[in-house]
C-alpha cells in the first residue's frame, strides 16, 4: 500500500479536492482509503458521506480502532474513515506513533492498494501523525506570494518531521491549482517554486473550474461526472502524472 498525503499548513490551497479526486480516480481500478484529518470534515462531503459526531478517523487517538470507523462511499473500491468533527487534538498531551500503530496492527496495507490522507492547515500531532506514515507528500499551492511561501514552510515540516519521526517519505511535489495562465503572478510564483525545489517536483497545474467547488454539493467527485470538464480532465491527468512517478 502506498500512503499519499495531501497536505498545506495554508488554508485554501484545494487541499480537499484534490484529496477526493485523486482518491476517487485511483478508486476506479484500485482499492483506496481515504482518511479525512481535517474535523471540517469536507472531504467526508465530498465523496457523499458527512463528519460525525462521535467515532471516526480520529477516535484512533482515543483508543479506538481506525477499521471500526470504516464507511462506504460513491464508489464500491472507496472506503472513507470520516472525519470526527470535534475533536480537538489540544487536548491530548501526546498521540505520537498512533496512526503507525494502528496501520500496522490492523493490517491496514492487506486491503487497499492506496491510502489518501486529507489533512487540516494545521501543524499539530495529526498531521504529524500522518506524515509519519507518507510514502508521499503532494502540496497543492494557489501561485501568488503567501502560496509559494506556504510552500516553503510545508517543505521545511515535512523534512523536519521526516528525521525526527525516522518516516520514509519517498516522493515531495508541489501541485498548483486554480491556475490561470493569464494572469502573470501565477506564472511568475510556479517559476519560483520550480526555481527553489526544481521542475522536477512540480505537477502539471489544476485550472479554474468552477464545477470543482459546485461538485461538494453534490457529493460527486468532478473526475465522476459525465459531463467533461476541465478540472475533471486536469485531476485525471495529475493522476496519471503521480503514479508514473510513484510506480
Amino acid at each position: 500500500m502506498k500512503t499519499i498525503v495531501i497536505s498545506n499548513r495554508k488554508g485554501g490551497s484545494a487541499k480537499t479536492t484534490t484529496a477526493v479526486n485523486l482518491a476517487t480516480e485511483l478508486a476506479k481500478n484500485h482499492s483506496v482509503l481515504l482518511i479525512d484529518f481535517d474535523t471540517q470534515g469536507h472531504a467526508s462531503i465530498g465523496v457523499g458521506s458527512a463528519p460525525v459526531e462521535e467515532g471516526g478517523a480520529h477516535s484512533i487517538f482515543l483508543g479506538h480502532t481506525l477499521s471500526e470507523n470504516f464507511i462506504p462511499t460513491v464508489l464500491n473500491n472507496l472506503t472513507l474513515a470520516p472525519a470526527h468533527a470535534f475533536f480537538d487534538v489540544y487536548e491530548h498531551s501526546s498521540l505520537r506513533g498512533v496512526l503507525k500503530n494502528r496501520f500496522q496492527k490492523e493490517m491496514i496495507a492487506d486491503f487497499f492498494d492506496y491510502c489518501i490522507i486529507d489533512t487540516a492547515p494545521t501543524f499539530d500531532a495529526v498531521l504529524k501523525n500522518s506524515l509519519e506514515v507518507a510514502d508521499v507528500v503532494v502540496i497543492p499551492f494557489v501561485p501568488h506570494h503567501l502560496g509559494v511561501i506556504a510552500v516553503g514552510q510545508m517543505v521545511r515540516a515535512v523534512y523536519q518531521i521526516s528525521t525526527q519521526m525516522n518516516a520514509e517519505i519517498k516522493h515531495v511535489g508541489m501541485l498548483p491549482v486554480m491556475y490561470n495562465p493569464h494572469i502573470e503572478e501565477h506564472k511568475a510564483s510556479i517559476l519560483k517554486v520550480q526555481s527553489s525545489f526544481g521542475k522536477a517536483k512540480l505537477f502539471k497545474p489544476i485550472g479554474t473550474d468552477i464545477k470543482l467547488s459546485q461538485q461538494f454539493e453534490s457529493g460527486e467527485p468532478i473526475v465522476l461526472m459525465e459531463k467533461r470538464t476541465k478540472g475533471m480532465k486536469d485531476y485525471k491527468d495529475f493522476c496519471t502524472e503521480l503514479l508514473l512517478r510513484i510506480e
